[in-house]
């Protein structure tokens, strides 16, 4: 079965081919078209290779999925939330103009140009569904900081003594960045809170900090949002 969706997106319909017929998938696929594919017991094994998403059933095929597809395909960033003066989204390679040079950390490097953000987001946004997300203030349009989450990977657990730990594959931790101009406005509460219940609603997680003990600013924050953290030493090894 073949069936053809056309979403509006931004103002503009574009069009999703959903099948779980694999010659159909493949050939809208060569003619650069969005498709969902749909895995048919019926046929029984059968190829989804080159097919970027598949569900297990017509039953899992939701409007939310079906325009994270067409985003992906176009790329278009995904919305995270939006909350009182923030829309918190996924970047674009655009945003590099809008981050100040001075607010640049070694582990921020891929934001500074838009050849390293376009790769970013090909790479983590497509393949994790999570990453760093855009802090825009709603009234302005400026990119007042970043913020959101990630796996804390095998560095956290080599270099940091981190002690009573959950399981890696059970949380995500949580990073943000406010930039300068706009600190000490409530935008990282803001964000947060927001980030935090993306992630632990999407992909039902647990959400974790590491924090440097003379942050005491994020640790207060991180009090405020009441998710454990863990102090972390530079050059520490467990």
């Amino acid at each position: 079965m073949t069936k053809e969706r056309r979403i509006r997106i931004d103002g503009t319909d574009h069009r999703l081919l959903i099948s779980d017929e694999p010659q159909a998938l493949l050939a809208a696929k060569a003619a650069g078209r969005a498709v969902l594919g749909v895995e048919n017991a019926v046929q029984g094994d059968w190829s989804l290779r080159g097919i970027p998403y598949v569900v297990p059933g017509w039953e899992y095929d939701t409007e939310e999925l079906e325009e994270l597809i067409l985003r992906r395909h176009l790329g278009l960033p995904w919305m995270i939330d939006l909350t009182e003066r923030l829309m918190i989204r996924e970047f674009v390679k655009g945003d590099v103009k809008q981050i100040p040079k001075e607010e640049y950390a070694g582990e921020e490097a891929v934001f500074r140009s838009e050849e390293t953000m376009e790769q970013y987001i090909r790479s983590q946004y497509a393949f994790y569904e999570y990453g760093t997300w855009a802090l825009v203030r709603r009234e302005t349009n400026e990119l007042v900081g970043m913020a959101g989450v990630s796996s804390p990977g095998a560095e956290i657990f080599e270099q940091y003594a981190l002690r009573n730990l959950p399981e890696k594959s059970q949380w995500l931790e949580l990073g943000y960045h406010i930039f300068r101009p706009y600190r000490r406005r409530g935008y990282a509460r803001e964000a947060c809170e927001a980030v935090i219940a993306y992630a632990e609603q999407e992909f039902s997680c647990r959400i974790r900090a590491a924090v440097k003990p003379d942050n005491t600013a994020s640790v207060r924050l991180l009090k405020k949002l009441g998710i454990p953290y863990y102090f972390v030493t530079e050059g520490s090894k467990i």
